[in-house]
């Protein structure tokens, strides 16, 4: 995904407002499978004490250089600068950016994960539904042996997403996708807006937890770990597979 251009950036525009006090109105999140939603800017301001149970043992995992992708307004970035861990920040918002700086981080770049490639790391952070970045099914082997590639001996990548199928699945348990579709169910479209700025459609992945482990494995890596959420959510660690 490319860096967006500030009259694109609803997510951006938002979070930059209400650290400058500005509040009251909300991110409108509309997707071509589900019903519209609205979003509080508050919620990429959230402590730890606020954040679900498997971002909570993400951040707790992370150890040496640290990742964080599409940090959003800085949640996680944050944190673990408080706790005394070198983090480096990455969104493709520039307003997001911006307000990642102002908070006090000072390892925050505007950018695609793809254009990264001169850095190592011993952590990398994909939360908030971060496998999402892969864009569809196709593309999560590609991010996959992307971020292999960023990783430092023995490292570890963090992620998290969930299994839609509960969204085609009725009261009695049937499910209704379509086996011969050449699209998988958890590929979405995105988009967002807020206020007077309207973002640009965007495809946007969530997968289910056996198909991730299965392209994880694929690509090289193994799962130490599986945490499951409440809501068809969860958290994988995955480290590289020794030669």
């Amino acid at each position: 995904m490319a860096v967006l251009k500030k009259q694109h950036d609803p997510i951006g525009r938002a979070v930059h407002e209400f650290f400058h006090g500005i509040t009251g109105e909300t991110i409108l999140v509309r997707t071509d499978i589900a019903e519209d939603e609205e979003l509080a800017p508050s919620y990429f301001f959230r402590t730890f004490d606020q954040m679900p149970l498997q971002e909570q043992e993400a951040l707790k995992r992370c150890k040496g250089k640290i990742l964080d992708i599409g940090a959003g307004a800085g949640a996680h970035s944050v944190w673990l600068k408080g706790m005394g861990l070198e983090v480096v920040s990455i969104d493709i918002s520039p307003l997001s950016c911006e307000t990642m700086r102002l908070r006090g981080l000072d390892s925050v770049i505007c950018c695609d994960i793809y254009t990264l490639t001169e850095q190592k790391f011993d952590t990398i952070l994909l939360l908030m539904n971060g496998a999402g970045v892969a864009q569809t099914l196709p593309g999560l082997p590609v991010l996959l042996f992307h971020l292999k590639r960023l990783l430092n001996p023995g490292g570890r990548i963090l992620a998290d997403s969930s299994d839609l199928l509960y969204l085609f699945t009725d009261e009695n348990g049937e499910s209704w996708i379509d086996i011969a579709s050449n699209t998988y169910y958890g590929e979405m479209t995105y988009q967002l807006s807020y206020k007077s700025t309207k973002g640009k459609k965007f495809p946007w992945l969530f997968v289910d937890p056996d198909t991730f482990i299965e392209n994880a494995e694929k690509c090289g890596f193994v799962v130490t770990d599986k945490m499951m959420g409440l809501h068809f959510d969860y958290l994988v660690e995955l480290t590289l597979a020794k030669d």
